[in-house]
């Protein structure tokens, strides 16, 4: 309905007779017949009809007498006109400023004047990191409410009454919605409100609630009885606002008079009905307004019967109302009070039916003495040092503390104990290749995993996803370019069915082994094993086992290197076994395909090519990516100041313990020939090893994937050739420490040749960790002739080598289920408290260059060695970059504050590939800072054979495929995961109302949010953009999807 029309009807109604007035509308809708009762039908389509006309002439009633904020038909100004339309918009639900900008009718200026009173009406409230800066309406705004305002579309009006309703009930008070007080019609349209009190309009409301009354429930509906009472609402009203400024000779408005006599004779007046209507239970909903416009029967009643002052009338009004609010808190009060002593009951109950039932079993508590109870607390208090011990590695390793326990498939609901002949029961998974650790894009790249908690049995999960892939196949044809979007069936990939995470494999649950480790055995090992004396039988072993590895006699230097340097003739081939073996672990047929599906997957997606589960480097690609994932953790947990343990959520530290134990058990499923060459491969760059040559320096080693790939691949050496065999509790004790020692050692070394303090060492008189570090200083520069090394600090070692040790004890906590001290658990510790806890749970030396001093003999000899490579030499004389401990942190670009610092970036932005001048579309990398000419032919590359866009071209160097952008012109954030695949996604610039502005079309100034640019950094450091790229297309129905290959 247009307000020109309303004008026009407002304009007769002020000129005419009320009752002509009313005639002429009832005539409009055909509904004269009706009230004048010449007219009656039984067919229900026309009695709908009927109450339908009549409903919308009763809203046309309200509107011309309630909508009165217009200049000229009453006394209000533009400013007020605005103030009120923002009100009725902000009753919906709090709107964000340029929802309310559209929202707004504009005047001839385009203007909507919504400056100038938005902060009269409403609080703003900031947005978070995500979402939008809300207006919320100030609560003294809220009696200006109009449930039936005439700009609300039925959707806007529904909502609106909703909400208003849920807040009286959260505030406690009726779900009456009254009619505002409107202000006074200008002189010349005053005559309109005499429509509220003539003759027709008693008339038509008293038919409308004798139908209610008579309960003939064809000829009314709940709507028509509400705008009735809204309409009587707005009568009473009227009439109180008159009487309050007019006294009762000048006031000719007579509404209430006419209410209560009219048909009073016959107990059928306006005021009869209304009372008997309360009592109706089909009316239940309308009780506090049919009680409102009751109370104001009275008030008004008052004011014309002059019982007091004036002022004392609104007071009795607004104590009458209190009076019911009060009854009503009072009625839910003694509800409250009555669930209470009822649940007071009820444990009551509880209590003396535990007790009746110790008493009645006296038998059962009362057979154990006091002397035994109290001997079993002492043994167990005794025995707690020992199981209880917080040590993961060595011969004072403690007990594992849990295992998987019980399960449930989330599919079939079926329970199960994770074991080793049970069937598999399997986390949906997800594979990705990453550079968020890496510190040279395009040339390290590491696959991360990511899962989601969800367990399945694998075989109903398999029949789940072949069901899938087929309906998928059998969809329509824009179905199913949709699904393309979002997953790549051909490539294994599928949407998690509970949680909707986009996954690619699964890693199955792999039983911890009980390691029941003997304590005095250990302790006789220890005696004789020592690191030198393991080295030697690592080397014979690896000496014998060479013939089974099908190689040349190439390797003949490294043997001799290997028994110059250590004397094996004191080791024989199968003194590895003497330390105890035992059988490894045999796993069920669906476990075990289940452990190379997960294996396949990693590595056709870590190296980018075909399945191939006889590729050697399936092991390898396995337990880089347990590594790398452990690093991502780590990193994420130090970015985010949280505490090493008990910071993980459930989800995570269940799936990074699958992982570990998931790549542990690829020994079993590769050959061990191959698992064994690996490991002779890696323990070469810490150990001269027979076979071996060029192995790297310590400089071009990641020495925490160099300590999991050992500890995982270590249990090979021990196969025989007729029966399987792994090494004992007390043998993989040892294993462990020793390559730990080995591996921190080197890594410290490592630290130490790639800084460049010049923070020299004081005297010896600073302490032993001082001394200790002086003497490996010393034989440091012996072996590289103090090229470069001209001095170290203490603290950027321990600083350096940190971040391994937390990687490590969340590696060893996952492998052997080892708990860890409380102290890591709690809060987030400083650096330098972190130190001697890791130490203590690693069973490394809290002086950590003590380990130089305990293994002096051995290490001397490999310092030179390693030392010794060409590599060292270069590095020192700055000829080869090397990496520096701590790594540095990747985050995203710093970007300006204020965007129109880009914009004039862009500007002056020119294709390296076009000779024109034409402006193209220069796109931001957050990831490197690069500017990019975006949908461009003239940038494209050739990317595996296929044309691509420079953008596509350059995430597959710099992000392995995935990449963040700022479209600048668009003010666009792009994330792309593939060639195929990508979403846009909003930037995190601001204008002043908390608001983003995609396409700069409202053109407001844009400032950065750091919570905002903080989320983007968190989503690509914890690999979620590939996740938000799939939740943001499955929400997008698109019929031709972009092509983001062409970006």
């Amino acid at each position: 309905m247009f307000d020109k029309d309303i004008i026009m009807l407002q304009i007769a109604a002020s000129k005419m007779d009320p009752n002509h007035f009313l005639i002429l509308v009832l005539l409009r809708f055909e509904l004269f017949d009706i009230f004048n009762g010449n007219s009656s039908s039984k067919d229900q389509e026309v009695l709908k009809q009927w109450n339908r006309l009549t409903e919308e002439m009763l809203y046309l009633i309200i509107i011309i007498v309630g909508e009165r904020y217009v200049p000229g038909i009453s006394h209000v100004t533009k400013e007020d006109v605005t103030m009120r339309e923002v009100i009725h918009l902000l009753c919906i639900q709090a709107m964000a400023h340029s929802s309310l900008v559209k929202s707004l009718p504009e005047n001839e200026s385009h203007e909507t004047w919504l400056e100038t009173v938005i902060s009269k009406v409403a609080v703003f409230k900031k947005p978070g990191v995500s979402g939008h800066g809300l207006y919320e309406l100030k609560k003294e705004c809220l009696k200006e409410f109009n449930p039936f305002f005439y700009h609300y579309s039925r959707p806007q009006h529904s909502k609106a009454e909703e909400a208003q309703k849920k807040r009286r009930t959260q505030e406690g008070s009726d779900k009456a919605l009254r009619p505002p007080v409107p202000p006074p019609f200008c002189p010349g349209f005053s005559n309109i409100v005499y429509l509220l009190c003539c003759d027709i309009f008693i008339h038509i409301l008293r038919r409308i609630f004798q139908k209610a009354v008579e309960d003939r429930s064809s000829r009314w509906t709940e709507p028509m009885i509400q705008r009735a009472l809204h309409l009587v609402g707005q009568a009473l009203l009227e009439e109180k606002t008159q009487l309050e400024s007019n006294s009762t000779e000048e006031v000719s408005f007579d509404f209430s008079l006419k209410a209560q006599k009219t048909g009073s004779e016959h107990g059928k007046s306006l005021f009869h009905f209304l009372t008997k209507i309360k009592s109706l239970p089909s009316l239940k909903a309308q009780n506090d307004m049919i009680t409102w416009n009751l109370q104001m029967f009275e008030v008004v009643k008052c004011l014309r019967e002059k019982s007091g002052p004036v002022t004392s009338f609104s007071v009795d009004h607004s104590k009458l109302e209190e009076s019911v609010q009060d009854k009503e808190k009072a009625e839910r009060k003694r509800k409250a009070e009555a669930a209470k002593a009822h649940r007071q009951k009820i444990m009551a109950q509880m209590s003396t039916m535990q007790k009746n039932f110790i008493e009645s079993n006296k038998m059962l508590y009362g057979n154990v003495p006091e002397s035994s109870s109290q001997s079993d607390t002492t043994a167990s208090v005794e025995s707690f040092d020992v199981d209880e011990s917080r040590v993961a590695v060595g011969p004072q390793q403690g007990v594992c503390s849990t295992d998987w326990g019980a399960q449930i498939c989330i599919l079939c609901q079926e329970e199960q104990e994770v074991q080793a002949q049970a069937p598999a029961m399997v986390l949906t998974a997800c594979v990705q290749r990453s550079t968020v650790l890496t510190q040279d894009r395009g040339k390290t790249l590491s696959p991360k995993g990511k899962w989601c908690l969800i367990l399945y049995h694998s075989s109903t999960f398999i029949v789940m996803i072949r069901r899938k892939y087929f309906e998928a196949v059998q969809n329509t044809t824009r179905n199913r370019l949709h699904a393309d979007l979002i997953i790549d069936l051909e490539n294994g990939e599928f949407m998690c069915p509970l949680c909707k995470s986009l996954c690619n494999t699964v890693i199955p649950l792999i039983p911890v082994e009980p390691s029941k480790l003997n304590y005095e055995s250990a302790e006789l090992v220890g005696q004789h094993l020592t690191l030198e004396r393991w080295i030697q039988i690592m080397s014979s072993r690896i000496r014998g086992l060479r013939g089974t590895w099908e190689t040349d006699n190439n390797g003949e230097e490294a043997v001799e290197e290997a028994m110059v340097l250590f004397d094996e003739s004191q080791a024989d081939f199968r003194s590895i076994l003497s330390f105890g073996v035992q059988e490894p672990p045999k796993f069920s047929r669906s476990i075990t395909e289940m452990l190379g599906v997960c294996a396949t997957t990693v590595h056709r997606v870590g190296l980018q090519t075909a399945p191939n589960d006889l590729c050697p480097y399936v092991p390898v690609m396995s337990w880089n990516t347990c590594a790398y994932t452990i690093q991502a953790i780590e990193s994420m947990l130090q970015e985010e100041g949280k505490a090493l343990f008990g910071s993980l959520q459930n989800r995570q530290l269940s799936g990074l313990k699958a992982l570990v134990q998931f790549s542990a058990s690829q020994r079993l499923k590769s050959k061990q020939a191959v698992i064994q060459k690996h490991f002779a491969d890696m323990l070469a760059v810490l150990v001269p090893v027979p076979t071996v040559e060029n192995a790297p320096s310590i400089l071009e080693v990641d020495f925490f994937h160099l300590l999991v790939g050992l500890v995982l691949s270590i249990p090979a050496l021990y196969q025989e050739e007729a029966v399987d065999l792994q090494p004992s509790a007390v043998s993989t004790a040892f294993n462990h420490l020793y390559l730990l020692h080995l591996v921190t050692m080197g890594h410290m070394l490592q630290i130490l040749l790639a800084s460049h303090d010049c923070a020299v060492i004081r005297g010896p008189e600073e302490g032993d960790e001082a001394q200790a570090a002086a003497e490996l200083f010393s034989i440091v520069s012996q072996h590289t002739d103090g090229a470069g090394v001209s001095g170290f600090s203490v603290e950027s070692v321990k600083r350096g080598v940190l971040p391994f040790l937390r990687c490590a004890a969340l590696f060893f906590n996952c492998l052997t289920g080892v708990p860890p001290p409380e102290e890591l658990s709690g809060t987030a510790e400083s650096p330098e408290s972190q130190l001697p806890l890791l130490c203590s749970y690693l069973s490394l030396p809290s002086n950590l260059f003590q380990l130089f001093q305990e293994h002096r003999d051995v290490v001397t000899t490999l310092i030179k060695r390693w030392c010794g490579d060409t590599a060292i030499s270069k590095a020192l004389k700055g000829e080869m970059q090397i990496i520096r401990y701590p790594r540095k942190r990747n985050r995203l670009i710093n970007l300006p504050e204020d965007y129109s610092v880009l914009l004039n970036q862009a500007s002056h932005f020119k294709c390296p590939n076009s000779s024109d001048d034409e402006r193209k579309h220069p796109t931001l990398c957050l990831l490197c800072g690069v500017m990019l000419c975006a949908q461009s032919p003239c940038c494209q590359q050739q990317l595996n054979g296929e044309e691509v866009g420079a953008c596509t071209a350059h995430a597959t160097i710099c992000g392995a495929g995935v990449g963040m952008f700022l479209r600048v012109r668009e003010c666009e954030i792009i994330l792309m995961a593939s060639k195929t695949r990508g979403s846009p996604y909003p930037a995190p610039y601001l204008d002043d109302y908390g608001e983003t502005d995609p396409q700069l079309g409202r053109g407001n100034p844009l400032h950065l949010c750091p919570e905002r640019y903080r989320k983007l950094l968190h989503m690509w450091q914890q690999h979620c953009i590939l996740e938000e790229i799939a939740r943001s297309l499955e929400l997008l129905n698109v019929m031709f999807p972009f092509e983001w290959q062409m970006l």
